[in-house]
Formats: C-alpha cells, structure tokens, sequence
C-alpha cells in the first residue's frame, strides 16, 4: 500500500472516532449548560481555559518535543530514555502547577484551584501519552482512550449532581475532568508500557538538551497561540460578566469541539506519514504526503464549517436552554476561525520539519497581537459576540502570514480545481441547510432537515465534481469489509 493511501486509510479510520468524540464534547456542553447555573458553567470554563493556557506555556513545548521525537525513540530503546525524560519533566511541573494553584487557593479562599491542578495534572499526562500512542502506531488505543475520556466527563459530572439542575457550584464538572483525563492517561500509560520502560534513573540529559532545543521556542508559540484561542473569552468574562461569558463560552465549544476534532482526527493519521516521509525521501516524499492531507482537510471541514454556520441558531435552541441561543452566532465566528486555524497547522509543518520553529513564534506573536486589538474593537462594536468576530480576523491573518513566510521553505499546494470544486459544494450544503431552518416546523424538526439536506447536498455535489469519488469509493469498502 502507497504511503498516499495508508495516509488516507489513518485519517479515515481516526476521522469518524473523532467526530464521535467532538459530538461527546457537545453533548457534555449540552448538558452542564442544564444542570448548572451560568455562574457555575463560567467558573468551570475558566478554571478549564486558564489549566489548557498554563498547560500551552508550561507543558506545550515537552509535548511537542516528545511527538517530534517519540517515533525515533521508540525504534531504538522502546522510549526509555524519552519516557523516563518525559515522566521527571511532568512530575516537576505538576509540582509547580499544584504549588501555585495552593497559593491561589490560599489567598482567595476558594478551593477551586486546586480542583484545577487536578485538571492540569490528568490532562497533561493524557495529551502527552495519547500522542506518543499516534505516532508509534498504536491507534486503536489512541481512540479508544479518547473516547473514554469524553463518555467519562459526560457520565461523571451526571452522577455527581444526582440528576439535579441549576446546580450552583461547578465542583462535579472540576472532578469529572480530572478523573475522566486521568483514567485515559493510565490506560495510555499501560498501553505504551510505561511501567516498564519509565525510570528516573534513565532520564537523559543528551534528549532534554534536544528537547529544548526544538521546544523552548515553541514556548513563545505556545502563549502566543494560547492568546489566539483563549483571550477572547477573558475579554467576553472582563467586559460583559459571567452571565453572558457563559452564553458566549458554551456556544464557542460546538464548533470549536468539533473542529478540532476533526482537525485532529485528520492530522493524527498526516503527520506520523508526512514524518516518516520526511525522514526517508526529505522534502520530495514528505510535499505530495502534506498536500493530500489538506486536501482531506478541506474536503471534510469547509462543509463542516458552513453547514455549522447555516444551523447555528437551531443548534443553539436544540443543545442549551433557550437564554443562550443570545450567543449563536458565535458558532458561525467560530467554525470559520478554526477552518483557518487547521489550515494554519499544515502551513507550519515546513517549520516543524526543518526544526525552525522561531519563525513560527513570530508568526503567531504577530496574530496574537492582532487578535487582542481586533477583539477589543469588535467586543465594544457588537457585543460579547463580537469576540469570536476577531478570532475570525486573527486566524486569518495568522494564515496569510505563515502562508507569505513560508513559502520559501515550502507551502502544501492544493489544486485550483479541487479548490473550486469543494467551495462550491460546500456553499451549496450551507444554502440547502440554512433554507431548511426557514421552514415553518418546530426547532427540532427543521434543524433534522438541515442537517439531512445540507449533508446530502454535499455528498451529491462533491460526487458529480469527482472531487471526493475516491474517499467515498474507499469509505464504502471499508463498510462493506
């Protein structure tokens, strides 16, 4: 089998567990948004943000480290020398982490953050581990665990409250997080022999040395990107209060759950084949291998995006109370914003390949900026809404900047005609979509029929284009099998 079509195989295999994953994450949304009050849904999504920020600045330069060198590591050792590097580094920040959450604890007399310590604790463990299962080809155990960890945050949180709704205080959320994480992370652990191989007396100075020099630039990446994705919502908090932060975060979480989902679903079966490409033929095997994967990409999240963008209000009404169908929109901002997003990972992996990654730091520092200013001026212009609107112009312009820098190193490249041809299908799965939700039937009915409308249109256009023939010819052996 071609590496083209192995790829293909991966992404297509990781793609469908990740949509169910990404639904899992809504439907959790769904349901802390009816069983809690809005103060607590904006404490635990705070609490969450602020551990996923400190976990971008503190762990996001070890983790990407560690899957840039697991697959190397692994053929000669079985990873001792990188999980044994990996498990003191983690250990020693969980402690800082616990540390400083126990001051804020202290100080502001609220045991909330030290529920997030937790949080940080399980889901870092999980991101690193989960990520080395990928790149060693453990892939059934990579999407297994994933699911876990989704179906357990749902479960948990349920059985903590007891049934209940309006509960005021976001502690069962906080628990379930750090115990859903930390159960996938053991299982990641057992599933890569960790218990075998890890030992602190195999730390290795050579691989952390290593570590830091392909890292440590990514930690200006990582704050920068962490401004990208989350200085919105301390904005939407700062400016408009919780009420409304929790009508803006929860709309946020459907179409950025789901894409990155499916954003990861589609890179976690590119990546591993573009590295491998990388290291056996260079830029010549790893180019066809990155331009195939964006345009699986784009194949399976411009429709995403414009049919999320289509059913935004019925969506809203369906999955939360109705108070905040207020923030609908947000899911429009959103999906596009993270279409470009995605689109701005391949554009970086001439970076990470080449093990330049400063150019990387500037790139995102320069849409960090963008996104701070662009947000503040949207934020007073319309409304807490206005803050997805300026995720929309930083991830664009993070897009077109990495795209004008990189280009000479090398840019995937996708046909013209591919390109036309799935804008097209898409547009008309938005506009079949959106004309369903106009039909004079309850919220639930119409929103059934724009999603069956806007789905079948795509299918039907993509198919006479001749644009997604061979994924769906191979999609309908893999049933068929």
């Amino acid at each position: 089998m071609s590496a083209k079509n192995t790829m293909t195989r991966d992404a297509m295999l990781f793609l469908p567990a990740k949509v169910v994953e990404g639904l899992l994450v809504i439907a959790c949304s769904s349901l802390y948004a009816h069983i809690f009050t809005e103060p607590a849904v904006t404490a635990f999504n705070l609490t969450n943000t602020t551990m996923q920020l400190i976990y971008l600045v503190l762990a996001g330069w070890m983790a990407n480290a560690s899957t840039r060198y697991v697959g190397e590591e692994y053929k000669m050792d079985q990873g001792r020398g990188l999980f044994s590097t990996v498990s003191t580094i983690y250990l020693l920040l969980c402690a800082l982490v616990a540390a400083g959450c126990g001051v804020s604890a202290v100080m502001s007399r609220d045991p909330l953050p030290l529920g997030g310590a937790l949080m940080f604790c399980a889901y870092t463990a999980f991101q690193v581990l989960n990520a080395a299962l990928i790149q060693i080809g453990r892939i059934r155990a990579s999407i297994f665990w994933s699911l876990a960890s989704s179906s357990l945050k749902l479960a948990v949180a349920f059985v903590l409250v007891g049934g209940r709704t309006g509960y005021p205080q976001p502690y069962p959320a906080v628990f379930a997080a750090a115990v859903a994480d930390g159960v996938a992370a053991i299982g990641a652990a057992i599933a890569l022999g960790l218990p075998v191989v890890a030992r602190l007396r195999y730390f290795s100075r050579p691989l952390l040395r290593k570590f830091f020099r392909f890292g440590m630039p990514l930690v200006g990446v990582s704050i920068s990107v962490a401004l990208l994705n989350q200085i919105d919502k301390y904005l939407v908090a700062g400016l408009y209060g919780e009420v409304l932060y929790a009508y803006y975060s929860q709309n946020n979480s459907i179409a950025s759950g789901l894409f990155t989902m499916i954003s990861v679903g589609i890179m976690r079966g590119v990546y591993p084949a573009v590295l491998r490409g990388w290291r056996e033929g260079g830029r010549q095997t790893a180019q066809p291998l990155l331009d195939q994967g964006v345009r699986l990409y784009l194949l399976i999240a411009v429709p995403a995006a414009a049919g999320l963008a289509a059913v935004s209000l019925p969506l809203s009404l369906f999955l939360y109370p109705a108070q905040y169908s207020a923030g609908a929109p947000v899911i429009a901002y959103t999906a596009f914003a993270m279409l470009f997003m995605g689109l701005t990972e391949y554009a970086n992996k001439a970076y990470e390949l080449e093990q330049s990654t400063g150019q990387v730091l500037q790139n995102s520092a320069a849409a960090a900026v963008v996104k701070v200013v662009s947000s503040i001026v949207l934020l007073r212009a319309f409304g807490f809404t206005g803050g997805a609107m300026g995720s929309v112009v930083a991830f664009l312009s993070y897009f077109v900047i990495t795209c004008v820098r990189v280009r000479r190193r090398f840019l995937f490249r996708v046909r013209a005609v591919s390109m036309v041809r799935i804008v097209l299908s898409a547009a008309l799965c938005g506009a079949a979509a959106w004309g369903c939700t106009l039909l004079p039937l309850g919220n639930i009915p119409r929103l059934a029929l724009a999603v069956a409308a806007g789905a079948a249109t795509y299918v039907v256009c993509i198919l006479i284009s001749g644009e997604g023939r061979a994924e769906m010819q191979a999609i309908a052996r893999r049933f068929r099998r």
